[in-house]
């Protein structure tokens, strides 16, 4: 009699518990940042390429339908890209000592930027390049959002 060999069927990993509630607890962070639920289990690349994306759609649409509903999405989308590359891009660095000169002037603190990745800054420097022109309009929108709040408060 021939041994028939029985195939096992490969195993799939079970989600856990505990995953899950990374996941959420990753999301439900992502949101309170002001950052779309979608980035959840991205990596950097893929978050950083997702935003562009979204913002390069955003700059489109505003192209060819000006209105106030194209205007408002394509500033959240420049200012969720910009978080974002704030968020992963830059080091804070803060000097705590608080120095008394002998005159008795106190001297504050020092805050110092640091650029993690030369390359991602290069990238979000051209994206702001990129979408000059409606970041141009957004901000005559904004002056004159500006002028009309003055205009209500006298």
């Amino acid at each position: 009699m021939a041994q028939q060999k029985t195939r096992e069927a490969p195993k799939k990993e079970k989600a856990s518990f505990a995953s899950f509630l990374s996941k959420n607890q990753e999301s439900s962070q992502l949101i309170s940042e002001g950052f779309p639920v979608e980035l959840t289990g991205m990596s950097e690349e893929e978050a950083i390429v997702f935003l562009k994306d979204e913002m390069d759609l955003a700059g489109d649409e505003l192209k060819t339908r000006q209105n106030l509903e194209a205007m408002e999405k394509y500033r959240k989308k420049v200012s969720q890209f910009m978080k974002y590359i704030v968020k992963i891009n830059y080091n804070f660095i803060t000097t705590r000592e608080q120095k008394k000169l002998r005159s008795g002037r106190i001297i504050k603190p020092m805050y110092q930027i640091q650029v993690i990745d030369k390359k991602l800054n290069q990238l979000a420097s051209e994206m702001l390049i990129l979408h000059g022109a409606n970041l141009n309009l957004l901000a005559r929108v904004e002056e004159i959002n500006g002028m009309i709040v003055d205009l209500m408060a006298e």
